[in-house]
């Protein structure tokens, strides 16, 4: 590692670590329950995460007393922030009245009408409890629907921690073979290499590539599974051509077009589908539809859907807690404030965002890509255009790393990838906050962006 990124790196971390002598006591204890410390892989760093004491609005506060803008929202779910007063008055009134019945009860009928009202690809809807889930069960809905298969997803593509789906999901781009051919490489250990062999990997925004492994496997495929917008690759944008020809290309070889919109849901009052106009046969969907709380859902075309109608006994789906009452009083109180308004409002944070960012790197002298649309955005290390995942691999991701430390020795918590995400409970003050930070953070990294990156120094 080169040594001013060492030096840097081992600076920021001491800073960090010397303000939180409470996180350091409540981590050591919790290592001895939790293997290591927590139960989300995705929330630990080091040296160690900061314990969070509450939420309220755009800012979270920790336990030794730091106020931190939130620009991660739990992972982009949280819409309208920490404490959002009309979705914490309905989940208060729902849950005194009952958190979960062995029924159905009108806020499902509520919610499910207002998201198929919404999104235009869909007419029947069920809930889950996690987005994970809601893609399990649209590839199962897929397969039984086609009678085939196998799945088409993009490398980078996440969909959750089904088996069939850590495919390929953060590969090393040099074990992953080439863009013509790509290998199909297992996420984590203890992942089925069976669940693996019906998996193919296609380059996101890849026309001709895509075409070609359609045209060789569309017999036994079933779904075409993507994310609108690469969230967790990095926020990389599609072309329109690009989600057109996958509509088309789809319906000519009978295999179901699935959009993960679990993430690119907040992309407007119809996600990404009404977004960029291209619908897909069955739409997952989470985060912000559960108001903060555990949700998740699929839906689409009738005919499809009505597979899981029970009176035709065709197929399974049930869960505990799938649209249980205070997911859904939750869920729908958060989503009838998402108007169009709220829509409007984080997404003109979103360009306040993104242009601020811009005149950082010029006024830094940075030749940098940001990637994004809407209310959520990623700063990326780059000077190349960024298409698709191997675009970003290449790209010096340790320095988001150096960046989100950074960051939160200034007040501000973003995603360690480098994603940003606006909620409606943000004001252009608090935006602006978090780039008179992120232009201090990103000069004081000057020289070791020249070190690792100088093609990065204009």
């Amino acid at each position: 590692m080169n040594q001013r990124f060492t030096e840097a790196m081992e600076k920021v971390k001491e800073q960090y670590a010397a303000g939180r002598p409470l996180s350091l006591e409540l981590y050591r204890e919790a290592c001895r329950f939790l293997p290591g410390g927590d139960t989300r892989t995705a929330t630990f760093f080091l040296p160690y995460p900061n314990f969070i004491e509450k939420g309220n609005g755009p800012y979270l506060y920790d336990v030794d007393g730091h106020k931190l803008l939130d620009f991660q929202n739990n992972y982009t779910s949280l819409i309208h922030g920490h404490g959002h007063r009309p979705t914490v008055e309905a989940v208060q009134k729902q849950i005194s009245l009952g958190s979960a019945f062995t029924a159905p009860f009108e806020a499902q009928l509520r919610l499910a009408r207002l998201l198929t009202e919404r999104f235009p690809g869909l007419e029947l809807v069920r809930f889950t409890n996690s987005g994970t889930e809601a893609n399990m069960h649209a590839l199962r809905i897929a397969r039984a629907f086609t009678g085939k298969s196998k799945i088409i997803k993009t490398e980078g593509g996440y969909h959750g921690t089904t088996d069939v789906f850590e495919a390929s999901v953060d590969p090393n781009i040099k074990k992953a073979g080439s863009l013509d051919q790509i290998k199909v490489i297992p996420e984590s250990r203890g992942v089925s290499a069976n669940a693996l062999k019906d998996v193919l990997v296609v380059p996101f925004n890849d026309i001709e590539r895509t075409r070609t492994v359609i045209e060789e496997n569309y017999k036994e495929t079933a779904c075409l599974i993507i994310e609108p917008i690469m969230g967790s690759a990095g926020q990389i944008t599609p072309t329109k051509e690009y989600l057109t020809f996958l509509r088309d290309v789809t319906r000519q070889y009978n295999i179901v077009l699935i959009f993960d919109e679990v993430v690119t849901g907040r992309l407007s009052l119809g996600g990404a589908q009404k977004f960029y106009g291209v619908t897909p046969d069955l739409t997952t969907l989470g985060k912000i539809i559960g108001g903060g709380t555990p949700v998740g859902a699929f839906g689409g075309k009738r005919e499809i859907m009505e597979l899981y109608d029970p009176r035709r006994k065709k197929m399974y789906h049930s869960g505990t807690f799938n649209g249980n009452a205070v997911t859904m009083a939750a869920g729908l109180a958060a989503m009838e404030c998402y108007d169009q308004d709220a829509v409007d409002h984080v997404n003109g944070l979103g360009r306040l965002f993104v242009e601020e960012v811009r005149n950082i790197y010029h006024r830094l002298g940075l030749n940098m890509k940001v990637s994004g649309e809407g209310s959520i955005y990623n700063i990326l290390f780059t000077d190349k255009e960024v298409r698709n995942y191997r675009d970003v691999a290449a790209s010096h991701e340790e320095l988001n790393k150096l960046l989100y430390m950074l960051l939160l020795t200034k007040g501000v918590f973003n995603a360690e990838r480098g994603m940003f995400c606006m909620s409606t409970a943000m004001e252009e003050a608090d935006v602006r906050f978090g780039l008179q930070q992120v232009e201090t953070a990103l000069t004081q990294m000057l020289p070791v962006i020249e070190e690792i990156g100088p093609e990065l120094i204009l």
